[in-house]
């Protein structure tokens, strides 16, 4: 088995190795999963939709006629030069079809496979992490560092530059899914036309969802003990789009923040101290709120939600349909456990 990132499957496309005969790429983000098979078709046939250079193909034309894959893989362009096959919706009906290219025994075109999150169990992607003749591009969710250079590339193009506070801001509410992410950059970009440099106000007047709530705003009713608040903004962003399962492990981080700044507090630093000088920093108008989550929560307090809020992420994504009813009962039971802290206080 080769497990690639989206770099690794760029330098696989300079310079194929002839003894790959299929790609899977997979993964909850669908969008994002599309770019990278769009990328890896158009790099291999110079083309999306040309008929001579191109097969698109749906996983139940495979698996109702398996053969009709080989026979793909192993036709010659009319016009001469490489050819791609590539199959969307891909699942475990492709795995017959696919069996063949697998274990070796047929050559040819390049396949490119695009499938949804799978499960560890799914015997498709089981037996492309086995072959040799394979790679796998799972995609998980983004880091803070790849969605950073992302912006800043697309920016770029427009000749314009974004502070690191600007920045971190739009992370913030923009989070790390990819496709999100990158819609949101699209219209920064377009807002800022013309200028030179996007500030906070300018991520603050056109980022964020339609719903007018953010992220940030569940994690700090959450631990501000408003249930009520918690409630409304968690359904609010879930019917406006974001993933429940996104919102959890947004939630976690704070937790894992707030768990980072009670520890120098206990040693000595004031609550004052520690936010305001934060890095990446905590946006001023959300910093007297993370200082009175900091009197009410304690230490020990803050492990403890610490490990639920990972354990509910873990949760939520081994279980995508239940992802919803496993979030909203986490953070309401954090959200209880927030308003008796407050009241102890």
């Amino acid at each position: 088995m080769t497990a690639i990132k989206p770099a690794g499957l760029d330098a696989f496309l300079r310079k194929p190795d002839p003894a790959i005969a299929a790609i899977l790429i997979y993964g909850e983000e669908v969008d994002a999963v599309r770019e990278l098979a769009q990328r890896a078709v158009k790099k291999v046939a110079g083309s999306l939709d040309d008929p001579f250079s191109v097969t698109v193909l749906a996983e139940q034309d495979v698996a109702s006629d398996p053969a009709r894959l080989v026979d793909e893989v192993q036709s010659i362009s009319m016009f001469g030069g490489s050819k791609a096959v590539w199959v969307k919706g891909a699942g475990d009906g492709l795995l017959k079809a696919v069996l063949p290219l697998l274990e070796g025994k047929v050559q040819g075109n390049l396949v490119v496979a695009e499938a949804a999150t799978l499960p560890k169990n799914s015997q498709l992607r089981t037996q492309f992490e086995k072959s040799p003749h394979a790679l796998i591009l799972p995609l998980y969710e983004a880091e803070a560092g790849e969605i950073a250079g992302m912006v800043e590339h697309l920016l770029a193009q427009d000749n314009i530059k974004i502070g690191q506070d600007a920045l971190a801001r739009f992370i913030e509410l923009a989070g790390t899914s990819r496709g999100l992410a990158k819609r949101e950059a699209e219209k920064l970009a377009l807002y800022c036309l013309g200028g030179e440099r996007v500030g906070l106000e300018d991520v603050e007047a056109i980022c964020g969802n339609d719903t007018g709530s953010t992220p940030d705003e569940l994690a700090d009713s959450v631990f501000g003990g408003d249930v009520e608040e918690a409630d409304r903004l968690f359904h609010d962003l879930v019917r406006g789009g974001q993933d429940a399962g996104r919102l959890l492990g947004i939630v976690h981080m704070q937790a894992l923040k707030l768990a980072e700044f009670r520890l120098a507090i206990d040693r000595g630093a004031t609550a004052d101290q520690v936010v305001k000088q934060a890095r990446p920093p905590v946006f001023f108008r959300r910093q007297r709120l993370v200082m009175a989550q900091l009197r009410a929560w304690g230490l020990s307090d803050l492990v403890t939600a610490g490990s639920t809020l990972s354990a509910n992420v873990l949760a939520a994504r081994q279980n995508a349909d239940l992802a919803e009813a496993i979030a909203g009962r986490c953070l309401l039971s954090l959200a209880r456990k927030g308003l008796a802290l407050r009241r102890d206080r």
